[in-house]
């Protein structure tokens, strides 16, 4: 029997790269094996000059359940083993933001702990109606403290912690309140949805949005002062550049 591809990778429009979390019957969980398959391909679109947008989308009811459960507990026996895999799943969403094109969360179904961190990672998240949202870890005793360092930097801290103090679900119109998502669209038009906004940010110049996406998760976290001088700096920069002149 072949083994089922856990991730599915297709570019579409010569410069749409769409990667399809594929292990459904397991609610798509953030393996090792997936932690480190994204990982590789992050790397692999750095290097690609013809991509310019991802989109992360999946299989099945859920878009992504979180850790692998079975393999956290496995790991639990050795303190270094649990660190090795948290640290590995960290190192993989700093490197969506460290991406130098925007990457769209299109979620269909249940984000839930790491899945959740997954949708707060990408760029832009945009979803179906039936989708929910969720850091259900304080349920199990295992408070869900990394997924809540990406979420806790695109929604208030009293939404933040509402959904960490109580582990409950939020439906997708209540996650785009908070500013977790951007938009909620029928299950139907989702997918067609993503790609139009793919395709519309693709339109524009490459060489801004590398410089403009990295400048603006740097100066989030300086001063005001600081962050004033480091984008006056930045736009120096990107006047000189050859879009900018055209």
């Amino acid at each position: 029997i072949m083994k089922q591809k856990i991730l599915i990778t297709e570019l579409i429009n010569q410069c749409i790269y769409i990667m399809t979390l594929n292990n459904p019957s397991k609610r798509n969980p953030l393996s090792l094996e997936l932690i480190n398959t994204l990982q590789k391909e992050f790397i692999y679109i750095k290097k690609n000059k013809d991509i310019k947008e991802v989109i992360i989308k999946s299989t099945g009811a859920s878009f992504c359940s979180g850790h692998d459960l079975k393999e956290v507990k496995k790991s639990s026996s050795s303190k270094d083993k649990l660190n090795w895999l948290f640290k590995t799943c960290s190192k993989m969403m700093l490197s969506i933001r460290s991406l130098p094109l925007p990457v769209i969360a299109c979620v269909d179904g249940t984000a839930a702990a790491a899945g959740c961190q997954l949708v707060a990672s990408c760029d832009l998240a945009i979803a179906s109606k039936e989708s929910s949202f969720q850091t259900p870890g304080v349920n199990i005793g295992l408070f869900c403290s990394t997924p809540m360092v990406s979420i806790s930097r695109k929604v208030q801290i009293k939404d933040i912690m509402y959904m960490l103090l109580t582990g409950d679900a939020l439906n997708a119109s209540k996650a785009k309140e908070i500013g977790l998502i951007n938009e909620v669209v029928m299950k139907k038009d989702l997918e067609k949805k993503v790609i139009k906004i793919a395709m519309k940010i693709a339109s524009k110049s490459f060489q801004s949005i590398k410089i403009g996406k990295e400048a603006f998760y740097k100066q989030l976290e300086m001063p005001i002062e600081e962050a004033y001088a480091y984008t006056s700096k930045v736009m120096t920069l990107n006047m000189q550049a050859r879009d900018a002149k055209e």
